[in-house]
């Protein structure tokens, strides 16, 4: 295999999308498994660019989730649940896609943005949020099921305008008061 930007690109997104839903959880060499086999590196490699609903990248999501906890799960990991694989899947995205000079394709639009408790506790105070969503910082994003995932995007969708990219709620993906 040569070793191209591609490659390059790709190695870095499974190491960043592993290390930031490791947390005690499990090793980089699962978890890079697990993306590997999901569906999504192949998806980005041969159809980044192409046109994607938001219906049709849940769809995609959803299987590539279900894919690494079944890769997950099969290497004996204990703990692993919808919101750890739904992190990884997002990490990757934003690294390959999102900052790999596709922003502007709808794949980067579509894409969830990563959930934590960083990004939730910022949401959760800032001053254009009602009462409900302040409870976002209680949200455990380690312990998210498919159900408990789906309902938090969809609410998350609502604090921007219809037509921006899901990444621009990374505004509030910062640890520091700036």
């Amino acid at each position: 295999m040569t070793y191209d930007l591609t490659t390059h690109r790709h190695r870095f997104a499974v190491w960043a999308a592993a290390r930031a839903a490791q947390r005690g959880f499990t090793n980089v060499d699962n978890l890079r498994l697990a993306v590997e086999s999901c569906g999504i590196v192949k998806y980005v490699r041969e159809r980044a660019a192409d046109s994607i609903l938001e219906e049709d990248f849940r769809r995609l999501h959803r299987e590539c989730c279900h894919g690494i906890m079944t890769s997950l799960n099969g290497a004996g990991v204990a703990g692993v649940s919808y919101g750890r694989a739904a992190k990884l899947v997002a990490i990757y995205l934003k690294t390959s896609v999102v900052l790999g000079g596709l922003h502007e394709c709808d794949l980067a639009r579509v894409a969830h943005p990563p959930i934590d408790g960083i990004l939730l506790r910022n949401l959760s105070v800032a001053h254009k949020l009602d009462d409900r969503r302040r409870g976002w910082r209680d949200v455990r994003w380690t312990q998210l099921t498919e159900e408990q995932y789906e309902a938090l995007v969809g609410e998350l969708r609502d604090v921007l305008p219809r037509d921006a990219p899901l990444w621009h709620l990374e505004e509030y993906w910062t640890v520091t008061d700036k």
